[in-house]
C-alpha cells in the first residue's frame, strides 16, 4: 500500500476556507476507504488569524482517528527560505531561477521550516499539496520531486499565469482536478502532459434533508424565495446580482425575496430593504432548509474551480442560475441540466421569470441537478479517483 501524506496550510475543525473545506472532508473520505494518511501542516489556524500564533498545538496530534502533524508557520520573508536553500544544497538540487518579484510572492505566503524539513526526512510518503499558491505548495513540491501531486483549485486569476507555478505544476507527477473547465485552463496555461492531468472531483455531505416548511415557519419569510449563499464578495459578484434584482423588480413588480445566508454585512439600497432578507451566519441544517425553500438559487461568480454551494442546492432540487462567463459553473450547468448560464441581465431576468412561472420546468431542473450531485459529488468516488490517481489502487 502507497503511503500518502496531505500537505496544507491550515488544517482543523474551526479552519475556514474552501480549500481547506476540501482538504478536510478529502483525508477523512480517504481514510474511510483504508488509505494510509496523514496530514502535514502547521499550528495556524487559517488565513484569517495570525500565521504564526500557535492556535493548534505543534507535533504529532490526532482528529477523528486521523494523524496530524503541525509545524510552526515562518513569517513573511523575502527570496527563498533559508531552510530550502540548506535542504536543497543536501539534496544535490539546484534552486530554480524565477524573477524576483515571484520569489518574493512565495515569501510573503505560508510557509515552514520544520514542514519542509519533514518533506525531506521521509522520502517513502507521496505528498498531495493543496492548494497552488503558496509557499508550502511550490517549496513542498520542489523538495518532494519525483513523490508530489497538487489538488490546485486553480483559478483564472493574474497568479495563475506566473512562472514559479507553471514550473510547479509541470514537474509534478500528477495534477489533480476539482472540474473539467479547470484541467482545460492548466492545460492552456501550462502546456501540461494530459496523461497526468485528471478530474478527480470534489464531494459534498449527501445527507441534508431540507425542510421548506420549517424555513418560513422560523423565518416567518411567505412567497417564492431568490436565494444567494456565501460571503457578500465583490470577486463573487454579488453586487451584480442584486443590481440584476433590483432591475428584475423594477420591471416586473412581482413577489420575490432575496435571501443571503453567509458572513459579513450585506448591505443594499435602502429602497430594497423590504425585499432582502439576510439570515447573516446559521446552522447547516437552516442552510439546507433554505436551499429547499427557495425556488431559485443565484451564484454569479465568475472565479471558480468547483461550487459547493450550486452542487448544495441541486441536492435539495433547486434549479440555479449561474453567469456564463464563469467556465466551471456554466460547464456543471450544462452537464447536469440543473441550471442556466446567463450572459447579462436580460438573459438573467427572462429565465428568472420562466423558472417562477414554469413550475414542471422548475422540478424537472431541479431533479436533473439533484441527480448530478448524487452521481458524482459522492465522497467515496472523490477519494478512490484521487487513490488511483496518485498511483493507489482506487
Amino acid at each position: 500500500m502507497i503511503r500518502l501524506a496531505l500537505v496544507t496550510p491550515w488544517f482543523g475543525p474551526e479552519t475556514r476556507g474552501g480549500a481547506e473545506d476540501q482538504a478536510r472532508l478529502l483525508v477523512g473520505a480517504l481514510r474511510k476507504i483504508g488509505a494510509d494518511i496523514e496530514v502535514w501542516t502547521t499550528t495556524s489556524r487559517d488565513s484569517y488569524a495570525d500565521r504564526t500564533a500557535h492556535h493548534y498545538p505543534p507535533g504529532l496530534n490526532e482528529w477523528q482517528g486521523l494523524k496530524v502533524r503541525r509545524w510552526a508557520m515562518d513569517g513573511p520573508a523575502m527570496g527563498v527560505p533559508p531552510a530550502v536553500r540548506r535542504l536543497a544544497r543536501g539534496l544535490k538540487r539546484p534552486l530554480p531561477e524565477h524573477p524576483a518579484h515571484e520569489i518574493n510572492l512565495l515569501g510573503s505566503l505560508p510557509n515552514s521550516a520544520g514542514l519542509y524539513a519533514h518533506i525531506v526526512a521521509h522520502p517513502e510518503r507521496r505528498c498531495i499539496f493543496i492548494p497552488y499558491p503558496m509557499g508550502l505548495s511550490y517549496w513542498g513540491s520542489f523538495l518532494a520531486q519525483g513523490r508530489a501531486y497538487h489538488i490546485p483549485c486553480l483559478h483564472d486569476e493574474p497568479y495563475a499565469y506566473y512562472s514559479t507555478y507553471r514550473e510547479m505544476l509541470r514537474r509534478a507527477e500528477g495534477v489533480l482536478f476539482n472540474s473539467h473547465p479547470e484541467r482545460e485552463l492548466a492545460l492552456r496555461l501550462y502546456d501540461l502532459d494530459p496523461a497526468r492531468a485528471s478530474v478527480a472531483g470534489e464531494g459534498i455531505d449527501l445527507g441534508w434533508v431540507g425542510d421548506a416548511e420549517r424555513f418560513r415557519q422560523r423565518t416567518g419569510i411567505a412567497g417564492p424565495v431568490l436565494l444567494y449563499v456565501g460571503r457578500y464578495d465583490f470577486g463573487k459578484h454579488v453586487p451584480q446580482l442584486v443590481s440584476y434584482f433590483r432591475e428584475w423588480k423594477a420591471e416586473t413588480g412581482r413577489p420575490l425575496t432575496l435571501v443571503r445566508v453567509g458572513p459579513g454585512d450585506f448591505p443594499v439600497p435602502r429602497a430594497m430593504g423590504d425585499w432582502v432578507a439576510d439570515l447573516g451566519f446559521i446552522s447547516q441544517q437552516e442552510k439546507h432548509d433554505a436551499y429547499a425553500a427557495a425556488a431559485v438559487f443565484s451564484q454569479m461568480s465568475t472565479i471558480e474551480s468547483f461550487s459547493i454551494v450550486l452542487m448544495e442546492s441541486w441536492l435539495q432540487g433547486t434549479p440555479a442560475l449561474v453567469n456564463a462567463d464563469c467556465p466551471v459553473t456554466s460547464d456543471f450547468c450544462m452537464r447536469s441540466g440543473g441550471g442556466i448560464p446567463c450572459a447579462g441581465y436580460r438573459e438573467w431576468g427572462a429565465a428568472l421569470s420562466r423558472l417562477l412561472d414554469d413550475a414542471a420546468l422548475s422540478q424537472a431542473m431541479g431533479a436533473a441537478g439533484q441527480a448530478f450531485v448524487r452521481r458524482e459529488c459522492r465522497w467515496d468516488e472523490v477519494a478512490r479517483r484521487t487513490l488511483e490517481a496518485v498511483g493507489g489502487q482506487g
